[in-house]
């Protein structure tokens, strides 16, 4: 008996304390300069109007006139609603249906919600007061106060209690200095903080951002943005899997399939990783990186360990560091670096460069290019200047010089400059069968070489040439330069390799 009595006690004090706290919770309070009871289909109602006013826990609700329902705690306002809940959000509308028993308010007509950091209007508006929480679905507009943008949406949730807001379907921000356009946003209205869900763009003056998830901060203006990204500036095209953006240095972080596309110069430059600063306009692309530039008619790839783009109002450059090799159409080649100079149409191939044109190997301290789109115009060698041509498998045409220019007609050498010490070792064939029949060796300060499908046609001496021909003898094995070398062609990834195991052996 004991331990029923204490059973049925406890029970009795739940009981009690449940009720007291559902009274407090949900029980309807009201007041009205002029009211009348009526019964509607057996349901007793009372119509209140002329400065109505119905209180709820810390919610007062105003209005100009009501029908309350006792039954169901429930009451329907008309004209001038106005919801105050604790001086921390105000609601207004054209009618209001609200249910005590669920804190819910219905507003229906001209909905305005205001806190002190937004402004939101809609033609409807669900409120649970119990957890702070609005809902619309046919279409909301919302004012940032303090930042002075409005994000549009269908569909929408607004957590006050985390001053959070999700936007869904059709979402449009407008801010002075940028748009957005997305399938969800997600905006903490404290921190100021976007997150970004689903396909979105963002446009600005300079450039249009096309991203499928993501967030930014207007408070400390950066941002993450994920999923096949791809931005469009002027004459530019940037695509990553994944970048990072603060604004106020201008600068930005790339990972991830990073592709810049040059549009005036047909230039793409892709890589790993990358950094882009929009104060300087430059971009740094390393790991996997290959340079393209292309036309109808060409194309000319440059594999390097990184690239570095800088342009300003005078000149646009791009420079290549490391392990360079370049595979094209017209040329081949295999260097430390490069410098391209966009603007003056300039490459110049640095530290022990080896240039491939067919079955011509170059070589020499420093390589430059005149190169427009893909296409080699002109070619400048200085000191050491040597380019061979292998005629069969035991001859080879050699020229070398102090400096060496090259002109190309229809992507073929045609014609050769050679300053200072000027010497040719050259192979006259017969020209029904194309057998070796002389060798010719020739010095001569300067001489001008004229060459037809990459073989030597003709030569122009300008300065007391001297030297020898003579007939190629039987089992003649070639006569050669003492600095005389071939080099094997490599790829990229070779090369890396190489240098790579050099690194780990200490060399």
């Amino acid at each position: 008996m004991h331990m029923k009595t204490i059973n049925l006690s406890l029970v009795v004090f739940l009981m009690i304390i449940i009720n007291i706290n559902y009274g407090q919770t949900t029980k309807i309070n009201f007041k009205s300069k002029k009211s009348k009871g009526i019964t509607v289909n057996q349901k007793s109602l009372l119509i209140l109007w002329d400065k109505v006013i119905f209180t709820n826990n810390k919610s007062i609700m105003y209005c100009d006139s009501a029908t309350y329902n006792r039954s169901n705690n429930s009451f329907i306002a008309y004209r001038n609603i106005r919801i105050n809940e604790n001086d921390s959000l105000e609601l207004f509308g054209d009618s209001l249906h609200y249910f005590g028993d669920r804190q819910e308010a219905f507003i229906y007509g001209n909905v305005e919600l205001n806190t002190n950091d937004i402004n939101l209007t809609a033609p409807s508006l669900i409120f649970n007061q119990k957890e702070k929480i609005a809902e619309y679905s046919e279409g909301a507009i919302i004012n940032d106060k303090k930042e002075g943008y409005t994000i549009k949406s269908k569909k929408g949730t607004l957590k006050t209690k985390i001053s959070t807001i999700y936007f869904k379907e059709n979402v449009i921000l407008n801010h002075p200095e940028y748009n957005i356009t997305s399938d969800t946003l997600i905006y903490n209205t404290n921190f100021q903080n976007t997150t970004i869900i689903g396909k979105t763009k963002i446009s600005s003056k300079n450039s249009v951002i096309n991203c499928q998830k993501g967030w930014f901060n207007n408070r400390t203006k950066k941002s993450s943005l994920k999923g096949n990204i791809f931005i469009e500036s002027n004459n530019h095209t940037f695509f990553a899997d994944s970048i990072f953006y603060n604004e106020i240095s201008g600068l930005s972080y790339a990972k991830g399939n990073v592709k810049i596309i040059d549009d005036s110069s047909n230039i793409m430059i892709e890589g790993n990783y990358g950094y882009h600063s929009e104060n300087i306009d430059s971009s740094h692309i390393w790991s996997n990186s290959i340079l393209t530039q292309s036309d109808s008619t060409d194309t000319l790839k440059i594999y390097a360990d990184q690239f570095i783009r800088k342009k300003d109002t005078l000149k646009e450059e791009i420079f290549c560091f490391n392990n360079v090799i370049i595979d094209g159409t017209q040329i081949q080649g295999d260097c430390d670096s490069i410098y391209f100079n966009e603007t003056d149409s300039i490459m110049k191939c640095i530290i022990q460069p080896i240039i491939w044109l067919d079955s011509t190997q170059v070589t020499g301290d420093k390589v430059e290019f005149k190169i427009h789109k893909g296409i080699v115009y002109k070619m400048d060698i200085e000191n050491n200047a040597i380019i061979i041509t292998k005629k069969d498998s035991v001859h080879y045409d050699q020229i070398k010089g102090n400096t060496i220019h090259g002109f190309f007609k229809e992507n073929k050498i045609n014609l050769m400059d050679i300053n200072g010490n000027g010497e040719v070792i050259y192979y006259s064939e017969n020209e029904s069968d194309s057998t070796i029949t002389e060798l010719n060796k020739i010095k001569c300060e300067k001489m001008k070489i004229f060459l037809n499908k990459n073989k030597i046609s003709s030569i122009n001496f300008f300065s007391n040439p001297s030297g020898n021909t003579q007939p190629i003898k039987e089992n003649d094995k070639g006569l050669f330069f003492d600095d005389f070398h071939i080099f094997l062609r490599r790829s990229y990834l070779e090369k890396y390799n190489e240098a790579k195991g050099d690194l780990l052996n200490g060399k």
